[in-house]
């Protein structure tokens, strides 16, 4: 069976009842996998840059990573963000 995007009951389908056991397993340990990749890439101490895609970049610091954001001291002002890895780069 070939699953696409798209087709969300053959996907609930397959999940329910797999052709292959170790295809569930394979399927959420990439899953856990795609989660934790952005996060992996930053560690407590890195500087950045970040802020909206289209708005103001602002300069900082990660001071605490979690699974789905950092808190990040703003170098210029001194206050704390909380911020998606999506919103942040290296600096």
């Amino acid at each position: 069976m070939k699953l696409q995007f798209n087709n969300v009951p053959d996907i609930l389908d397959f999940i329910k009842n797999p052709e292959n056991k170790d295809a569930l397993l394979l399927i959420e340990m990439a899953i856990k996998e795609a989660r934790k990749g952005s996060f992996t890439n930053f560690k407590v101490g890195d500087h950045v840059i970040f802020g909206r895609t289209n708005g103001r970049k602002r300069p900082g610091v990660i001071i605490k990573t979690n699974p789905a954001r950092a808190v990040i001291k703003d170098t210029n002002l001194g206050t704390t963000w909380r911020v998606p890895y999506s919103l942040m780069e290296a600096a």
